[in-house]
């Protein structure tokens, strides 16, 4: 089942060259995916308020062409086959006026909030989605991620309460916003030539969480790994 979800952007979904934002294409490809939940009668809100939670553990995202403003956007997702017990890819495209402007890949964990450990993903769960044994590109799976030698720069923030979600985590787009931070000033100004994005989601952040975001280049990309206080990486993100 592939499921198509229209998008009407707002000006904050834009940059001062008319370009949608990279976390705008963020956010829409993850409503698309609310929306086939909610069709799949698995809501998203109701499972974490009963103890169990789909978990985004990993993301790549690739940026053929920044759709521009005023053009019409549509976001197709789907799930494919489980292949595995634990965890299950969905794939995503998005379009501006009829071209492919986009696409993506998203691992996903169930976990039970109550425990902190993943639960089996019942057949019967999958089949609601439909899923489809369509790829998004040639593999499913993810490349390895690069680990820097060193760092060129820190930065030092606070999670915010307006960072968390209903999970009591922070929410999955702000971790984007936390590289962008990171950046040194002639990468941010020019953030709009980054064409490829791999966030893997490592431990969870909370409310009051002290967290140094640690820049550095690797192969013609621009990595941040962000750490906790006590030293422990909790996500790295990886901008080319």
């Amino acid at each position: 089942m592939i499921i198509d979800y229209n998008y009407s952007p707002i000006l904050e979904d834009f940059t001062k060259e008319k370009t949608l934002k990279l976390s705008s294409i963020l956010k829409i490809l993850l409503n698309s995916g609310n929306k086939h939940s909610d069709l799949a009668d698995d809501n998203i809100l109701a499972g974490s308020s009963s103890g169990i939670a789909w978990i985004l553990s990993d993301w790549f995202i690739e940026v053929l062409d920044y759709p521009k403003y005023g053009s019409e956007i549509v976001a197709k997702t789907w799930t494919e086959p489980v292949s595995q017990i634990f965890c299950c890819m969905r794939d995503f495209e998005l379009y501006a006026d009829g071209k492919l402007a986009a696409h993506g890949l998203t691992k996903w964990v169930l976990l039970d909030l109550n425990t902190g450990r993943p639960k089996k993903i019942e057949q019967s769960l999958i089949d609601k989605y439909g899923p489809e044994n369509k790829t998004t590109f040639e593999t499913s799976k993810l490349a390895k991620l690069l680990e820097p030698q060193s760092f060129i720069q820190e930065t030092s923030l606070k999670v915010r309460r307006s960072d968390i979600d209903f999970n009591g985590h922070v929410h999955n787009l702000t971790y984007l916003d936390y590289a962008l931070e990171a950046l040194p000033q002639e990468k941010y100004d020019s953030q709009q030539n980054f064409k490829k994005l791999r966030i893997s989601f490592k431990a969870d952040l909370k409310q009051g969480d002290e967290i140094n975001c640690c820049y550095a280049e690797c192969e013609n990309s621009s990595v941040i790994q962000i750490f906790t206080g006590d030293k422990k990486i909790a996500t790295q993100i990886e901008l080319s």
